[in-house]
């Protein structure tokens, strides 16, 4: 009897690589690993060390009413809470992990006056209070 390899992806950050099965049949299906994100992408930090904000996504720079956007905000592990401003409105983001951060915003009607040019100010902060900031550029249409 001859073994054969079945195809098997994994699921990454990072490109996909093929990952031979150590033994398969010929009708097995292909399986998925879904790889974690590691956590050495995050540092460890003691509570009362100064917050970092290491990355900051959004889905979209230019929004409009009826948008839906999402983003997701990479941290020091000592990070408690983050917020998103924008003028005098704020967000908290939802805390998904050590030093994971994830909003999911719609944007409601606006007044015409409103449109323009934005900077988003992400606020990080450690639980002694101590904040990092960091600037995203955004445009309401």
């Amino acid at each position: 009897m001859r073994a054969t390899s079945t195809p098997v992806a994994t699921v990454a950050r990072a490109t996909p690589t093929p990952v031979p099965a150590a033994t398969a049949t010929p009708s097995a299906a292909v399986v998925l690993r879904i790889a974690r994100p590691r956590a050495s992408l995050v540092p460890n930090l003691p509570p009362d060390a100064a917050p970092q904000i290491l990355s900051v996504a959004i889905n979209r720079h230019a929004v409009q009413p009826g948008d839906r956007v999402t983003g997701n905000v990479l941290t020091s592990s000592n990070v408690a809470s983050v917020e998103a401003r924008i003028g005098g409105y704020a967000v908290t983001l939802d805390k998904v992990g050590v030093g994971r951060f994830t909003f999911t915003y719609t944007v409601g009607p606006l007044p015409w006056f409103i449109h323009g040019n934005y900077t988003m100010q992400v606020i990080a902060r450690n639980t002694r209070g101590d904040a990092a900031r960091r600037s995203i550029p955004l445009k309401v249409r």
